[in-house]
């Protein structure tokens, strides 16, 4: 990863994904892309984990020979 963290914010991920923030929100809201919010907080935080299992699954999408190994 180009960032060297466990847990992203909406503005990291969105970054690393090439999209806006707003994009981001979409994702995790339509289950795509799992986050969780801590009690009382308004900030999502995206594991990293989550994230590239978003992208290996996107990657997948567009060229099911490129799937990663794991």
């Amino acid at each position: 990863m180009i960032l060297d963290k466990r847990i992203l914010n909406t503005s990291e991920a969105a970054y690393l994904l090439g999209i806006s923030d707003r994009g981001v929100y979409q994702l995790i809201h339509s289950g795509k892309l799992c986050a969780y919010k801590d009690e009382n907080h308004y900030a999502w935080h995206i594991p990293e984990e989550s994230l590239k299992h978003y992208m290996d699954a996107r990657l997948t999408e567009m060229n099911p020979s490129t799937a990663p190994n794991h």
